[in-house]
C-alpha cells in the first residue's frame, strides 16, 4: 500500500467506525472476545491489552447478561492506523498537516441516518438495555461512557461543545456526568442553571473516532469540535436533530442517550469513584448533577466504544500526539521562537510531565517557554511539572531528559514555583481540605535544565561524538563488526 493508499483508509477509519472495524479486521488487528463478563472481566482484559505499545483493538461479543446485538469495543484511540509513529516527527507532520481549527468545515444537518434506526421514548427508555460495564474493582458503578462525547449548546451563541467526560449509569433513566470545573462542558451548564434552567445535553458513546479525537483534545472556548473534526477528515460531520433538545447529534452515531441536566440544588446522585488515568481512584465519589434521559437512539446492532483510563505505565498508555501538538501550538502562538520539540514524559501520562526544547536565543527565552507551556490551555489543566531543556537533548528519551536534569540544573537558581493553578479533582495530590473547600488548585514546578544564558557558551562541552561523524563510522562498520549488525 503507498502513502497515498495509507491515508485514504485512515481518514475512512477516522470518518466511520464500521469502515474502522472492517479495515482492523482486514489488518488483523482486531480481537474477538465472546462472552465475556462486564463485571470486572472485561476491564481486566482490556488492561492486560495495554502491554503492547499498539494494543489490539478488542470486540467484546455476546457479553454476559446482555443482547447478544450489543458489543463494545476498546482500544479505538490507540491503534496503529491513527497513531503511526509515537516519535517527535510524529508530532511535527500531525502539525504541518494543517490548523483544523483555523480550517474549519461546518456540520452538515440532514433530515435523518443511520442513529434513528431505534427511536427510544419516554417511559419505554431503559439505559440498562445496553452494556453496563464495571471497568476496575473499585469504581462505584457500572460507567457506559469512557470513550464518548457529551455534546451541549452554550444558551448565549451558536457555539456546540463536545467533550469527553466520564459517565456513570445511575438507573434505569438517569446518568451522571462527571465534569471538572473549568471544562467547556461546566461552564455552559452553568449557564444555563444561573438562570434557573435545566441544561439540554446528549451522551454519544459510539461515533465516528474522529469525533472522540476532537472531543478529547483541548480547544479554544467557542470552537466547534465538530467542525475542527470536518476540517481534518475533508468533509463535514452529517448531524440530525434530536427530538428533545434539538442538539446536533452525530447521525451515523451507534448509540446516543439525549435529556437535561437540572441544577444541582434540585437532584444529584453520589458519582464514583472511579479509576482515572493518572493511575488513582482520587475522586471521591461526591454528588454530581444527574442527566435525566428522555430519549434513546441506537443503530441495529450497536457497538459502544469502551476506553477505562488505566495507570500510565503501561506500554499501551500511549502519548497524546494530538495533546503535544496542541501544546507546541499554544507555544507558537504565544509568540516563543526558537522551539525546536514537545513531548510528554513516560510515566506522567497525558499533562503531568510537560517537556519543551528549545534553541536558546536570548536571556529570560527559557522562562518565557517554560511559563507559557505552564500556563497555556493546552498545559495549564491538571499539570506537574514543565521541564525546559536544550536543543541538543533527546527529549523522547527520559534518561537524556534526566541527564539535562542533573548536569544543568540548578534547583536554587532554575526552579519556579507556581501556586493557585488549574487542576482537577482526579488529581490525587489534591489534599481533603482543598477538596472540601472547593479548591481545586495545585502548584507547579518548572525547571530550566538549560545552560544558563549568560555563560553558555563557558559550559563544558559535552564529551560526545558528533552524530554526523558517528553516522558515518557506523556506515563504514556495519557488516565487519558484530556489535554494529545486529
Amino acid at each position: 500500500m503507498n502513502a497515498s493508499e495509507e491515508e485514504r483508509e485512515r481518514i475512512e477509519a477516522l470518518s466511520d467506525l464500521r469502515r474502522f472495524v472492517e479495515i482492523l479486521e482486514a489488518r488483523g488487528e482486531l480481537e474477538h472476545i465472546s462472552g465475556a463478563d462486564p463485571h470486572l472481566e472485561m476491564g481486566a482484559l482490556y488492561e492486560l491489552s495495554l502491554r503492547d505499545k499498539y494494543p489490539p483493538a478488542l470486540m467484546f461479543d455476546d457479553i454476559k447478561g446482555c443482547p447478544a446485538d450489543r458489543r463494545v469495543l476498546t482500544n479505538v484511540r490507540f491503534s496503529r492506523i491513527f497513531v503511526g509513529p509515537l516519535d517527535l516527527d510524529a508530532v511535527i507532520r500531525h502539525r504541518a498537516a494543517g490548523k483544523w481549527e483555523e480550517k474549519p468545515l461546518a456540520p452538515q444537518e440532514v433530515e435523518t441516518g443511520p442513529l434513528f434506526e431505534n427511536v427510544i421514548l419516554g417511559d419505554d427508555v431503559n439505559i440498562y438495555d445496553f452494556p453496563a460495564v464495571k471497568w476496575h474493582d473499585l469504581d462505584g458503578g457500572p460507567y457506559i461512557g469512557t470513550e464518548c462525547v457529551v455534546i451541549n449548546k452554550d444558551p448565549d451563541s451558536d457555539w456546540v461543545n463536545l467533550g469527553t467526560y466520564r459517565t456513570q449509569m445511575q438507573d434505569s433513566k438517569t446518568l451522571t456526568v462527571f465534569i471538572e470545573p473549568g471544562k467547556h462542558g461546566s461552564l455552559i451548564r452553568e449557564k444555563y442553571w444561573s438562570k434557573g434552567l435545566p441544561c439540554p445535553m446528549a451522551v454519544s458513546v459510539g461515533q465516528a473516532p474522529i469525533l472522540g479525537i476532537v472531543a478529547g483534545t483541548s480547544s479554544r472556548s467557542g470552537v466547534s469540535e465538530y467542525a475542527t473534526a470536518g476540517g481534518r477528515i475533508g468533509k463535514p460531520i452529517k448531524t440530525v436533530r434530536g427530538k428533545l433538545t434539538g442538539l446536533p447529534l452525530p447521525a451515523d452515531a451507534e448509540l446516543v442517550f439525549e435529556g437535561f441536566m437540572p441544577p444541582p440544588s434540585e437532584e444529584t446522585r453520589p458519582e464514583g469513584p472511579f479509576a482515572e488515568w493518572p493511575g488513582y481512584y482520587s475522586s471521591d465519589g461526591g454528588p454530581q448533577p444527574v442527566l435525566r434521559v428522555g430519549a434513546i437512539y441506537h443503530r441495529n446492532n450497536p457497538i459502544v466504544i469502551g476506553q477505562p483510563p488505566a495507570k500510565p505505565t503501561y506500554p499501551g498508555r500511549q502519548p497524546s500526539i494530538d495533546g503535544i501538538a496542541a501544546l507546541w501550538d499554544a507555544l507558537e502562538g504565544a509568540g516563543v521562537p526558537g522551539v525546536t520539540g514537545v513531548w510528554k514524559m513516560d510515566g506522567g501520562g497525558v499533562r503531568f510531565i510537560n517537556i519543551v526544547r528549545i534553541k536558546q536565543m536570548y536571556p529570560g527565552h527559557a522562562k518565557m517557554a517554560g511559563l507559557v507551556a505552564t500556563g497555556a490551555r493546552a498545559g495549564a489543566y491538571l499539570g506537574r511539572m514543565t521541564i525546559v531543556v536544550d536543543d541538543d537533548i533527546d527529549i523522547m528519551n527520559p534518561a537524556d531528559v534526566m541527564w539535562a536534569l542533573a548536569t544543568r540544573w540548578d534547583p536554587k537558581t532554575q526552579t519556579d514555583v507556581i501556586d493557585g493553578c488549574w487542576t482537577g479533582h482526579i488529581d490525587p495530590a489534591l489534599s481533603p481540605e482543598k477538596r472540601a473547600s472547593g479548591d481545586i488548585t495545585n502548584s507547579r514546578m518548572i525547571m530550566y535544565a538549560v545552560r544558563p544564558y549568560h555563560w553558555k557558551d563557558e559550559f563544558p562541552k559535552v564529551n560526545a561524538f558528533e552524530t554526523p561523524f558517528l553516522d558515518d563510522i557506523e556506515s563504514k562498520w556495519t557488516g565487519r563488526l558484530k556489535f554494529l549488525s545486529k
